[in-house]
């Protein structure tokens, strides 16, 4: 399992990425993933209700409704994060199906203050989550003919749910964008930096085969200060 420890506005955090293992079903793969998660957070003392964002990756598009199952029951409804799902085709190892990234805050057994916001209708995850000072916006991906449009309408969506919790493009720390095309990666840098003032902002970038609506191009993740 991947591990990673971080600091946000001086909020400890930890960043885990697990499999399943090879060979199983999605749901089987899915089901070990987050159980592997949720005892190496018990190992640091908190536990799964800490996670504030997963990115879920799958092989297809067969695998997300199985996943998608499996989050629902790993995650009550008053403990869901901020999330987001994105297929691979080229995964490793080959015979792998499912993985899961999740960030959590190190609560260590302590309470955060939380505020969840829902989707219109709700899912299964939350549109977007404060957690202390901090503002955790499930991926957004655009409509539109291409990608400069789809990148402009992901920004506004998010614009629009930062607004919902009291912050703003101003206050983004971190970006990850989840691209379709390697030769985009420039323009959608390009357009973030140029909007939110050139000024130094973090832009994790990576590509994508597929995401939950066919005709999208690009998703993206947003983490904010209040």
């Amino acid at each position: 399992m991947q591990k990673r420890f971080f600091y946000l506005k001086g909020h400890p955090f930890v960043f885990l990425s697990a499999t399943g293992s090879r060979g199983m079903g999605a749901t089987e793969e899915a089901t070990m993933a987050f159980n592997r998660l949720k005892q190496e957070l018990e190992k640091l003392g908190g536990s799964i209700e800490d996670v504030v964002r997963t990115t879920v990756f799958t092989r297809n598009q067969e695998c997300r409704p199985e996943v998608a199952e499996v989050r629902k029951r790993i995650f009550p409804q008053a403990t869901r994060p901020a999330s987001s799902s994105i297929i691979v085709h080229d995964f490793l190892p080959k015979d792998s199906l499912v993985e899961i990234d999740a960030t959590a805050i190190l609560s260590r057994g302590g309470k955060c203050r939380k505020k969840g916001i829902e989707f219109d209708p709700p899912r299964p995850y939350l549109k977007a989550l404060e957690v202390e000072n901090l503002v955790f916006v499930s991926g957004e991906g655009g409509k539109g003919k291409n990608i400069e449009t789809q990148t402009a309408a992901a920004y506004e969506r998010i614009g629009g749910t930062l607004a919902e919790l009291g912050s703003s493009w101003e206050k983004v720390l971190l970006l990850s964008c989840y691209v379709k095309k390697l030769e985009w990666f420039d323009a959608v840098h390009k357009f973030f930096q140029e909007k939110t003032g050139n000024r130094s902002l973090f832009i994790d970038m990576a590509r994508a085969d597929e995401y939950a609506q066919p005709d999208m191009l690009i998703e993206v993740e947003a983490t904010a200060c209040k």
